[in-house]
């Protein structure tokens, strides 16, 4: 049974996605509906969509209120309303992330990337051909990376700092957090030229005009420079898509911008490391759809290439969300 289960489970995160595409949570709401009524507001076939809430009654995503359904509490952040919705990154990962894995065994037997495997291209090169998949992932790095700003700002003190940078920092979905935490400080998201250019419109779910308005975007190849000078640098997510000497040059990169930062300027690194058996399905789907050659770092393989960076580590704390945050300061000349 326990064999079955699992081989049927991608079928379930398909289920997901497709109750996430329909908004069934956000009809749902606080409330519950029959499958007639959802299928009304869905446009959906009653008697199929009857099926799929029976289906999501089985992982526990939906329960049942008599004839009718209601979205089960834990499964909250399947809503938009969400403070902390998962609903774009449930989607992006159980429709393109799932398909990249048909390319699961090539990557087994070669080493090589999947994702490139199945769609002929990178993963940021397909991004940049497909608009609406484009969108979706942009949302979906956004849902990510709001949890982990609500944290961040309770461990780690910007008072002080003037600008942060956020490397690689997709729409900016980390910044929103941070700034709300912190009047007068600005942001700056350093990314592609694409991304930048969809960024404003990306943060439309943030309310607060006035945190909007401090932040900005400058197109930018984090292999080549960023904006120099601030006193905060973040890399959330960013160095676990690259093989160990991208993630040295990278950090290189970082480093020479900070070279123009005040003295007490820091480099926060913010990555869900690989090291232990429960993080390698991470580390695989890296393997299958990140720069090829790529599977995971662990604490000490991440301070080595702070240290080639040039960084020094001054400190590494953990957040609930997963993520080691390892803050290191310029190594001086």
């Amino acid at each position: 049974m326990e064999i079955l289960k699992l081989a049927v489970s991608g079928w379930f995160a398909r289920a997901l996605a497709v109750a996430a595409r329909l908004e069934i949570a956000d009809v749902l709401g606080d409330g519950s509906m029959t499958a007639a009524e959802l299928a009304k507001r869905t446009e959906t076939d009653p008697d199929v969509l009857y099926r799929l809430l029976q289906m999501l009654t089985v992982p526990g995503i939906l329960e049942r209120d008599g004839d009718a359904f209601r979205l089960a509490e834990a499964y909250a952040p399947l809503r938009a309303d969400h403070p902390f919705t998962q609903r774009h990154f449930a989607i992006l990962s159980a429709e393109l992330y799932d398909d990249a894995f048909a390319g699961l065994m090539h990557t087994v037997k070669t080493g090589r990337s999947g994702f490139q495997e199945v769609f002929g291209e990178s993963l940021y090169a397909y991004l940049e051909t497909h608009p609406e998949t484009a969108e979706l992932f942009d949302q979906g790095m956004i849902d990510l990376a709001a949890p982990v700003a609500h944290c961040l700002v309770q461990q780690h003190d910007f008072s002080g700092a003037a600008t942060v940078v956020d490397v690689g920092g997709g729409s900016g979905g980390l910044l929103p957090g941070i700034l709300g935490a912190h009047p007068g400080l600005k942001g700056v998201v350093a990314d592609r030229a694409s991304v930048c250019a969809r960024g404003t419109a990306a943060l439309g779910r943030v309310r607060d005009q006035e945190v909007l308005d401090r932040i900005s975007y400058v197109p930018s190849d984090f292999f080549a420079s960023v904006p120099a000078g601030a006193d905060r640098y973040l890399l959330k997510n960013v160095l676990h898509d690259w093989t160990y000497d991208n993630c040295v040059r990278i950090l290189r990169t970082v480093a020479t911008a900070m070279a123009e930062s005040p003295a007490d300027a820091r480099l926060l690194v913010l990555e869900p490391l690989v090291e232990n058996d429960i993080d390698g399905w991470r580390a695989m789907f890296q393997a299958v759809a990140c720069d090829e050659g790529t599977l995971g770092l662990d604490e000490p393989a991440m301070r080595r290439a702070l240290e080639e960076g040039g960084f020094t580590v001054a400190s590494v704390t953990q957040l609930p969300t997963g993520h080691k945050v390892l803050e290191a300061a310029l190594r001086a000349a």
